[in-house]
């Protein structure tokens, strides 16, 4: 029991080697070599930060850039979208246009002549049918707004729309009246106050 086994003791010093080997790995780093690792790590830190930042500029850079890019689109989309807009009004208003012109063409709806109408006086020289007294609301509203534009030269807004309704009850009577008159003698009729009518929307443009 007094001798420890061979064994034993080769288990022993190897330990102690190992022990020594670390002892001796740790103490070989000095502190200038943690120094220099130090720094090394914060440069390493520094140059990964600004890295970072600058991709962070780059991407806000790209991300500006095409929000300007979608609000210029945005921008020129509206007002293509308007001059679109625009130019189909003024053609339906030109074709509104000419659909009257034919209208009025095709249906001999012209002016009124200086034997029809004296525009100096605004006196009305209307068809002998037409001066019959079951139209004399009609016609006296017409005569005296007629000769109002005459001496002052336009009518108000509230004459306008009156002589608009008279013109407009007066065919509105007419059409009723199929069965009294002759189609040719009624068209002519119509037509007349119609020119009126035409007469008294020039005075407008």
């Amino acid at each position: 029991m007094k001798y420890v086994p061979l064994g034993v003791l080769c288990v022993l010093f190897v330990g102690a080697s190992a022990l020594t080997g670390q002892v001796i790995y740790n103490s070989a780093s000095t502190a200038a070599e943690g120094y220099a690792n130090g720094v090394a790590n914060v440069l390493q830190a520094s140059g990964q930060r600004n890295l970072s930042n600058s991709q962070a500029r780059i991407n806000n850079q790209d991300a500006y850039s095409k929000a300007i890019d979608n609000s210029t689109k945005s921008v020129n989309a509206f007002w293509e979208q308007k001059d679109i807009y625009h130019e189909r009004v003024q053609q339906k208003l030109a074709e509104t246009d000419r659909r009257r012109e034919a209208y009025m063409s095709r249906h001999g709806l012209g002016n009124l002549s200086s034997e029809e109408f004296d525009r100096t006086t605004g006196a009305i020289n209307w068809l002998k049918v037409l001066e019959q007294s079951q139209y004399d609301t009609y016609r006296k509203t017409l005569d005296e707004l007629f000769r109002q534009r005459a001496y002052n030269g336009a009518l108000t807004g509230d004459q306008y729309m009156q002589a608009a309704a008279a013109s407009k009850g007066w065919r509105d009577m007419l059409s009723k009246q199929k069965e009294v008159y002759p189609a040719p003698v009624l068209s002519q009729m119509i037509r007349f106050i119609l020119k009126l009518n035409r007469e008294l929307d020039d005075n407008l443009s």
